[in-house]
């Protein structure tokens, strides 16, 4: 009788961390970053000449300078706690994990193009709804900055990469690889990055809320965490743009 023949068992496909650990873990960075912040704001008021000043903490959300420097250094905290994590955990490589894959430039020229309409559409209907396009608090950590070259590196290049790299990489893939497959971590990883914009009003949340729908939806498509990074530097670019353009617009004439 032959016996049939005997093959070596597969390796187990890798995998990330379970949801569960995943969210977990997530929340220890979310609240990493909301202790970079509280950090930089003590030792921001502590060093100014007259601290007791300050009556309005609305002053303090809105500092250009603050906001620089609390961007500036939390960004490598997130970067790094979520190399961390996605290293720890045996099985996925940390380029697969947090999507760090080349893709080809026309794919990157078309997303940005994708990214473009969504930024013109979305100001239309802004304005069709009779809101202003920039808010207060963005005019007012334009004006207040110290140092512009500083708030544009901030802006354009520390938060898109470190918020990409976790959102739409780390938490992003441990939910792609869980139960609520892809669906799952395009609008999940979308609605615990929204509500994080608490200096927008509820109508800029959702508009974050289907920014962060169309990352997610991107990084899927592409499955590279550059597309993304790449789309979320224009939009921080564009919107800086537009508050530059309408501080000088509105700046008296010499």
């Amino acid at each position: 009788m032959e016996l049939a023949p005997e093959y070596p068992p597969r390796d187990p496909e890798p995998t990330p961390w379970g949801l569960w650990a995943t969210l977990g873990i997530s929340g220890l960075i979310i609240l990493a970053n909301v202790l970079c912040g509280i950090v930089t704001t003590a030792g921001y008021v502590a060093a100014m000449p007259k601290p007791e000043s300050i009556v309005d903490p609305n002053q303090l959300v809105s500092n250009g300078t603050l906001v620089t420097l609390s961007i500036l250094f939390s960004s490598p905290v997130i970067f790094g706690l979520t190399f961390l994590f996605a290293s720890l955990r045996r099985g996925p490589t940390v380029k697969e994990y947090l999507g760090i894959h080349e893709v080809d430039w026309k794919k990157i020229v078309k997303w940005l193009l994708i990214l473009v309409f969504f930024a013109a559409a979305s100001d239309l209907l802004t304005l069709l709804m009779g809101r202003s396009i920039i808010q207060d608090f963005m005019s007012n950590i334009y004006s207040s900055a110290d140092s512009k070259p500083l708030l544009w590196t901030a802006f354009v290049v520390a938060a898109p990469v470190s918020e990409e790299i976790f959102f739409r990489g780390f938490l992003f893939y441990g939910i792609l690889k869980s139960s609520l497959g892809p669906k799952g971590a395009v609008v999940l990883s979308s609605l615990i990055w929204a509500p994080l914009h608490i200096q927008y009003d509820l109508y800029g949340i959702l508009t974050v809320l289907a920014l962060g729908l169309l990352f997610g939806y991107a990084r899927l498509k592409t499955n590279s965490i550059y597309i993304p990074i790449a789309m979320h530097a224009l939009m921080n670019f564009i919107a800086s743009m537009e508050v530059m353009v309408q501080i000088a617009l509105q700046s008296p004439s010499s």
